[in-house]
């Protein structure tokens, strides 16, 4: 059995870390209702432009909750960052650094999505077909730019994800965990690109239900190590 070294923990930002854990834990839970959702509802993603413009609430409050979730990652951030800085510092710096910009640019790119929503009315109320292929062309291109702010935003989190689960592997959480995470972050990366590139869907999935898993596993963790302090 791995036994887990013994690393210093200011007592002083016990509670970004008692309350950063349950936030990383319900952003691991959402990840989880999101995939299970786009199953059951068959939501089609990348989302068609006029299927979002003719029937915008299920995009709107899927990505309405992956909003929230990624959101949430900013406090699991804080307190993964001051439970590990004593372990390495500057590579937790770099990881918190670019899980932020990850968020803001998953954030930008929901925000996008959601704004589909204001349009819709209007693209199905006309009659005009000219105006119709207006709205349709502006819905097209809101949805490749948030595409783009998608993969960016992916692919930080996914180096992120790395650099943390190599950190963990010398940190108070067990090796076991930080090869998971590590290998989530692997497999994520390739998520944006698994259409293009032919990459088998699954490897994509997998990534995220690993994702959603180490995010909750460490999400409880940092709880009681905060209670613990």
């Amino acid at each position: 059995m791995t036994k887990e070294k013994e690393f210093y923990i200011d007592p002083s930002w016990k509670g970004v870390i008692k309350w950063g854990g349950p936030c990383l834990f319900v952003a691991g839970a959402i990840l989880v209702i999101f995939i299970i959702s786009v199953l059951v509802l068959q939501q089609t993603l990348p989302v068609p432009a006029k299927e979002a413009l003719e029937n915008p609430i299920p995009p709107t409050v899927l990505f309405l909750l992956a909003a929230i979730g990624e959101l949430l990652l900013l406090p699991g951030a804080l307190a993964l960052y001051f439970s590990l800085k004593d372990v390495k510092k500057t590579p937790m710096v770099i990881a918190t650094a670019l899980l932020s910009v990850s968020v803001i640019m998953f954030l930008a790119s929901r925000g996008l999505i959601l704004s589909l929503s204001q349009i819709s009315s209007r693209y199905m109320d006309t009659t005009n077909e000219a105006m119709k292929a207006a709205y349709l062309a502006s819905a097209e291109l809101a949805l490749e730019t948030q595409n783009i702010y998608a993969i960016m935003a992916v692919t930080l989190l996914s180096l992120a994800t790395i650099i943390i689960g190599l950190v963990i592997l010398e940190g108070v959480f067990g090796k076991r965990i930080g090869y998971v995470v590590i290998v989530a972050g692997i497999l994520s990366i390739f998520a944006p690109f698994a259409v293009i590139l032919g990459i088998p869907i699954i490897i994509s999935f997998v990534g995220l239900i690993l994702s959603a898993s180490w995010q909750m596993f460490i999400g409880i963790k940092l709880y009681k190590m905060g209670k613990d302090i």
